[in-house]
């Protein structure tokens, strides 16, 4: 009489192989953490900037002198006031509706808490003739601003224009203080932009020009994918971890039958009559 061969759940839920399922468990349970995590991780990194941009807050509390501009800092609307120096000069090549002008800019001496002041690039109007851009920015004068509200903006590297051909296009802090007369050391790393009250308040800063269009900054919004690449590496352990189970469990099955078998095999052999 044949021994009955063993089935894969008649192995499987020996206590060997039962422990062995538990430990595939926590491992598998420690690789789903991992890639749950890596997908936060991607979901936080790709959801939208939701900061408040748009109310403005004192350009203190955001920016100081000589320091580089924050992520959090760029592209909010802060407050400002100060003087106009006489270091008016205009930026061409700016689009505006999609059509090619120019800015007039300036300098503004901001007041410090601590005392003393520090120059702020501003960019004040817009005109879609650049010789007419020259000439409001010759015609404007020092003076006080009262107080402004204005986008503040990353200061842009020079363009091959600016270098090669002398064009001024780029807002370069670093090249406008070149430019500046009687600069005292104290500067913004970073521009302001007037929105469009304060500007139609400056009077002669914008006759006959437009008020720049500023736009909140972008946000981005899209997924770190790298991220999900590494949680789906992860669901691939926790799977594998599953398959490694059921791989040693079926092996064991297969060399069990086969035990049976040989030996079967060798008792039969063994009660063959001799001749």
């Amino acid at each position: 009489m044949s021994t009955p061969l063993p089935t894969f759940s008649d192995v499987a839920k020996r206590p060997r192989w039962i422990g062995v399922l538990v430990l595939c468990i926590v491992v598998a349970g420690v690789f789903a953490l991992l890639g749950q995590w890596q997908i936060e991780r991607a979901v936080e990194q790709g959801q939208a900037d939701e900061r408040d941009t748009e109310t403005a807050v004192p350009l203190e509390q955001v920016a100081e002198p000589g320091s580089t501009l924050t992520s959090e800092a760029g592209g909010r609307m802060v407050a400002f006031s100060g003087t106009w120096t006489d270091d008016f000069d205009t930026r061409v090549g700016r689009d505006q509706h999609g059509d090619q002008g120019s800015w007039v800019i300036g300098r503004v001496l901001v007041e410090q808490p601590a005392g003393g002041t520090a120059s702020l690039a501003v960019a004040l109007s817009w005109l879609p003739d650049p010789a007419a851009a020259e000439a409001l920015a010759a015609s404007l004068e020092a003076g006080e601003t009262g107080e402004l509200v204005g986008r503040l903006m990353p200061p842009e590297a020079p363009t091959m224009g600016d270098v090669q051909g002398g064009t001024r296009e780029a807002m370069s802090v670093a090249e406008l203080v070149n430019e500046w007369d009687d600069y005292d050391g104290m500067v913004y790393a970073s521009y302001a932009i007037l929105d469009e009250p304060s500007a139609a308040a400056s009077d002669a800063l914008v006759e006959g020009a437009e008020p720049i269009v500023s736009v909140r900054p972008e946000v981005d919004a899209q997924l770190n994918w790298l991220n999900v690449f590494y949680a789906i590496e992860w669901i691939a352990f926790m799977l594998f971890a599953f398959y490694l189970w059921y791989r040693l469990v079926k092996d064991a099955l297969e060399r069990e039958i086969e035990d049976i078998e040989d030996a079967e095999a060798a008792a039969a052999e063994a009660a063959e009559p001799r001749r």
